[in-house]
């Protein structure tokens, strides 16, 4: 008459289903260690989630905005020795001094990704967009990870260009 429509499964004790996970671990573990190691090809990045290379943040800012928004323009991404080069490094007190001569808000005491105290001997970078200040070792290694945005709100490293920035005029 026919195939009865009945689904046939192999059913796994537990232990060994966590045996051969476990083992699935160490090979990718030891693929990984080898292809940083220079002495393996990495591995695809479909083999595992783990492989899959990181997102890039300026393409997804740009897709999400309208292009009326200021967004920065549709180049490509700038690279982490870029972002830097337009973030300088000045001492804090420096920092602070200026602030207060310009009559700005306070500047924040401490950095929010190492949580240490800013004195006035540190060298930190004041970002673009939101004039956040971090130690110039933290926001450099975010920068190197390839982040591209505030590692506190959120906003852009660096201020977009005057030229894509400027919104149009009406005139009545």
């Amino acid at each position: 008459m026919g195939f009865p429509s009945v689904c046939y499964c192999v059913i796994l004790p537990q232990p060994l289903i966590l045996v051969l996970q476990l083992l699935d671990f160490l090979r990718h573990a030891v693929l990984l260690c080898l292809s940083s190691l220079g002495l393996a090809a990495p591995p695809a990045a479909d083999d595992h989630p783990a492989y899959a290379a990181p997102p890039d943040l300026w393409a997804v800012a740009d897709a999400e905005a309208p292009s009326s928004s200021l967004s920065l323009a549709a180049g490509p991404a700038p690279s982490p020795a870029a972002i830097k080069a337009r973030l300088p490094a000045v001492r804090y007190a420096d920092l602070r001094s200026r602030r207060c001569a310009a009559g700005a808000t306070a500047v924040s005491t401490c950095c929010a990704v190492c949580l240490g105290a800013l004195e006035a001997r540190h060298r930190v970078r004041e970002l673009g967009n939101c004039a956040h200040a971090f130690h110039k070792a933290c926001i450099d290694k975010w920068v190197d990870k390839g982040q591209a945005t505030c590692p506190l709100c959120r906003a852009l490293l660096l201020p977009a260009d005057t030229d894509a920035g400027k919104l149009p005029s009406f005139s009545f």
